[in-house]
């Protein structure tokens, strides 16, 4: 008997969901502020907005997009990824529901810390030292690698606030395509068959 795309129905208010949300929103959160932190240890000025006694930082207010584009592209993979191949006839595991939406989560988290730190790891010290050190070894990489830092280091010679918009803005624009890619793909992939 052969397989039929069955479509998974979402409870958005279950108890997984809103588990995966949660996990969403503060692993989003906590990358945010550690990237802050880090950019205000190299120099990103930490200015206090003042509304009846409380006192907002500047910085956090972008936090509330971030959080929208990261749970608007979790929610776009996981609708477009609850199409399953199954016989007919056949129950659908209950534990798919929220395995689909952990991984979605997942996968949104992990394209976020590499894109927003990766440029920091390239151009630290430590990353530097290395490369220079491939580049002694192996005298054929010398120009790959001296090109590359040469053009790096006119980005890390932006001022911090321009570091902080410039590496999320680029981050969150490729999560953004990439959940689209990723959505239609599969969509794609099951209509055809």
């Amino acid at each position: 008997m052969s397989k039929v795309p069955r479509r998974i129905i979402f409870e958005w208010t279950s108890a997984s969901s809103l588990f995966s949300i949660l996990l969403l929103i503060a692993s989003t959160i906590l990358i945010q502020l550690f990237l802050l932190q880090y950019l205000v240890n190299r120099g990103l000025e930490f200015k206090l907005f003042i509304i009846d006694g409380l006192a907002i930082p500047y910085l956090y207010f972008p936090l509330i997009g971030f959080v929208a584009v990261m749970l608007s592209s979790w929610m776009y993979l996981t609708e477009k990824r609850a199409t399953i191949l199954a016989k007919p006839g056949t129950n659908i595991p209950i534990m798919i529901l929220p395995v689909k939406m952990l991984e979605t989560a997942f996968i949104l988290l992990c394209m976020l810390t590499g894109l927003l730190f990766l440029p920091y790891v390239l151009g630290s010290n430590w990353m530097l030292g290395i490369s220079f050190s491939i580049q002694s070894s192996i005298p054929a990489l010398k120009t790959a690698i001296t090109g590359f830092y040469e053009s790096f280091s006119s980005l890390m010679g932006l001022t911090p606030i321009m570091k902080f918009f410039f590496s999320n803005f680029i981050s969150f624009l490729i999560i953004a395509c990439t959940a689209i890619l990723i959505g239609r793909k599969s969509r794609r992939r099951i209509q055809r068959r």
